[in-house]
């Protein structure tokens, strides 16, 4: 073989791709690897309470002092046994109280009067060994959302709202908790209060499903609660979904510590209306005269569907 020749070989040689001499790589019976299969989403499933506590009063006394009320509203907690709770007028020291008494929750919120631990909390408890927090924060129903204490609707008394992005560990699923205390006197309040809280909602809403719970000191058929329905965010309330025929005379929250239940409905839990409600109940338990609170606590089952 001349020079030529060898040069022409070598170059040639060079330039084809290299035969594999793996029997796994050429042998067409031998299957790759599949690819590991997703795990299948799941529904995700909450059971909510709402409670307003009544805040620690001087002038509450007997029977409706906290001293005689807290076991009481212990007794509702451990015996529905809720995975989430919106408190409503609860004072730090009142937290303290009930946990003292009741284990297995993470609290998340701040005092309304100093975004510390001054004034009245609309609290969330959230079970500790079933959520993980990964936003959470308070803002206030102002003009100026982010400054403690900041009023600015005709309002004598400063309210805010709680929230917290919560990822279920049992499923990974991630959702948001929302609780609220609306204004008692200013209709202004509360019609720009819950507009605010609206807009809140709908910029955070691509991330998952979603509970709004509160003490809305509006009855059905006010403007707050038509705003609450009519909002983009298709919200409905639990406990109407599943009691439609029951008359407004005997759907009351708020009682005043006489057990009746002709006043006005004001409580709520709001869920998308493409959840689905298993249970919901107004909670009429007290021992005699003492009752947990001059509102009856309210309680929903909801699922969400596998997305």
């Amino acid at each position: 073989m001349n020079r030529r020749t060898l040069a022409l070989s070598l170059l040639v040689s060079a330039l084809m791709p290299p035969v594999l001499s793996s029997s796994r790589a050429s042998d067409p019976a031998v299957p790759l690897s599949p690819a590991p299969a997703q795990p299948e989403a799941q529904p995700l499933q909450l059971r909510v309470l709402s409670f307003n506590l009544r805040y620690k009063n001087q002038n509450d006394k007997d029977e409706r002092s906290w001293e005689a009320r807290r076991a009481e509203a212990v007794e509702v907690i451990r015996e529905d046994k809720p995975d989430l709770i919106g408190y409503q007028e609860a004072l730090r020291s009142m937290l303290d109280d009930l946990g003292s008494l009741i284990s297995g929750y993470e609290e998340i919120g701040v005092g309304r009067e100093d975004g510390k631990t001054k004034g009245e909390y609309s609290a969330i408890w959230i079970k500790k060994d079933r959520f993980t927090v990964q936003e959470s924060g308070t803002f206030w129903l102002s003009d100026t959302p982010d400054v403690p204490n900041s009023k600015t609707w005709g309002n004598r008394v400063t309210r805010v709202c709680t929230w917290a992005k919560l990822q279920d560990k049992p499923t990974g699923r991630e959702f948001h908790f929302y609780n609220l205390h609306l204004d008692h006197e200013s209709q202004e309040a509360r019609d720009k209060g819950t507009a605010q809280v609206i807009r809140f909602m709908e910029n955070r809403r691509p991330a998952g499903p979603f509970v709004l719970t509160g003490d809305f000191n509006s009855g059905e058929d006010s403007s707050v609660v038509k705003a609450v329905r009519e909002s983009s965010l298709g919200l409905v309330d639990s406990w109407r979904v599943l009691h439609p025929e029951t008359p407004l005379s005997e759907s009351g929250t708020y009682h005043d510590f006489t057990g009746v239940r002709s006043r006005s409905k004001i409580d709520y839990i709001f869920v998308p209306k493409t959840a689905r409600l298993i249970d919901a109940a107004i909670i009429y338990r007290h021992s005699g005269n003492v009752w947990p609170s001059d509102h009856y606590p309210l309680r929903a089952t909801v699922e969400f569907p596998a997305p």
